[in-house]
């Protein structure tokens, strides 16, 4: 078997995508101006990547995987996983995402199960679990990106819509702050149309007073959010959840059962090998109230921003994230960009090569940018900007060396080093 393959990747277009970041970033023209919302490099079943073969030939990366799950994942990974157990993706954000939260592995397997139960199909409007497993994920931010993460606490949360007609919400008190989440939250979603209307109208009255007392960012997305999504409750959630902007690499990590969204920006984004999402406002999908509020967690929360730690043995600076199925790490090669000093805040360490030993595989070689070699000089892979590399369990020693950033995900490890 190859020690490297060169990836082809699905791209899916969704209507929150952008037209611009994942085209630049591939090289290649987007005339229709597709909404280029995510690039995915993985075995997942709906969309899975493909391997160039030294042949020419294009072989699924998940089928690749069921033929020989040893030879691709190793023998351990093979037992646990029997897939690759994580999904790599580029996303680009030109407005928000849903507001939503993945369920733990737990929920997954009962509400996978329950919905084939019920006979509905993989792909209706309706499916909630679209397999059985969990979804934490991490972010990298490529460019400025902004997110909601993780409800607020409720003291903030009662003043925040104090100034609104809120007559119909739980915004009581007397009993602990995760049970008024829940209260609050449930009431909100529930809430007649009447009541929404009022609500939202109340926005637009608060949005022209000077002294209503929100924060600028706070004010900017709801003003922001109630152009993108009119009549929707989901307009409110920069006064509920947690609203935060990270710079070029830096990092946000989901935890299962988050109530979160993506509002807008290009990052790099790493998850369990799961497409499970539980939506609850800003979009104009299937929204659950009950099975989404069966699987949140209602504690509040305050976002950690995550830079990328010191290097390892192998040159690899890794995120201090620690989950089974993925990790995510930078690597720098020579001394490209050093000399820009924003740069120097987001790079780590920078080497001159690094071998990947025979069996730390499976992972996955994204070139951020500049030129990223695969190879000992005799059947190099060269990696530009967009191009990705997938490196089985069974590959002999690989030598990655050139000018140039490069992204890697791999399973996870039991040492954050």
């Amino acid at each position: 078997m190859q020690s490297f393959f060169l990836m082809v990747n699905p791209i899916r277009d969704y209507s929150w995508g952008d037209n611009y970041y994942i085209p630049d970033f591939l090289g290649i023209a987007n005339p229709d101006a597709r909404p280029f919302a995510e690039m995915w490099m993985g075995a997942h079943p709906l969309a899975s990547s493909k391997l160039k073969m030294n042949d020419g030939g294009e072989l699924e990366l998940i089928e690749t995987i069921v033929r020989n799950p040893v030879l691709m994942l190793g023998p351990d990974k093979a037992k646990q996983y029997g897939s690759l157990p994580f999904l790599f993706k580029l996303l680009a954000a030109r407005k928000s995402l849903s507001i939503q939260a993945h369920p733990s592995k737990e929920a997954a397997e009962t509400g996978f199960l329950r919905e084939n139960e019920k006979k509905i199909p993989i792909g209706a409007i309706n499916r909630n679990y679209r397999d059985d497993n969990h979804k934490p994920e991490i972010i990298m931010a490529i460019t400025p990106f902004s997110a909601m993460i993780g409800f607020r606490r409720f003291a903030e949360v009662r003043e925040s819509f104090s100034i609104l007609k809120t007559d119909s919400l739980n915004l009581g008190k007397g009993i602990d702050e995760t049970e008024m989440l829940k209260s609050f939250f449930v009431s909100l979603l529930t809430a007649d149309n009447d009541t929404k209307t009022l609500l939202l109208a109340s926005v637009v009255d608060a949005l022209n007073r000077s002294e209503c007392g929100w924060d600028s960012l706070q004010k900017y997305w709801i003003s922001r959010l109630s152009e993108e999504f009119p009549g929707d409750i989901g307009v409110l959630a920069p006064l509920f959840l947690n609203v935060v902007e990270i710079q070029p690499g830096e990092a946000l990590f989901q935890p299962v059962q988050t109530l979160h969204a993506y509002l807008e920006g290009f990052g790099l984004e790493l998850m369990a090998n799961s497409d499970n999402v539980l939506r609850g406002g800003l979009t104009g999908k299937h929204v659950d109230v009950v099975e989404l509020v069966r699987v949140l967690d209602f504690s509040s929360s305050t976002p950690r921003v995550l830079k990328v730690g010191k290097s390892d043995l192998r040159g690899f600076c890794r995120y201090p994230v620690q989950v089974a199925e993925f990790s995510l790490s930078l690597a720098n090669l020579g001394l490209m960009n050093a000399e820009k000093p924003d740069d120097l805040q987001s790079m780590g360490n920078i080497v001159n090569e690094i071998r990947i030993a025979s069996g730390e595989g499976p992972l996955i070689v994204l070139a951020m940018e500049g030129r990223i070699v695969l190879g000992d000089g005799t059947d190099d892979l060269v990696l530009n900007r967009g191009s990705s590399a997938f490196v089985p369990w069974t590959a002999e020693d690989v030598l990655i060396r050139g000018k140039g950033k490069c992204a890697i995900a791999e399973v996870g490890h039991d040492d954050l080093g």
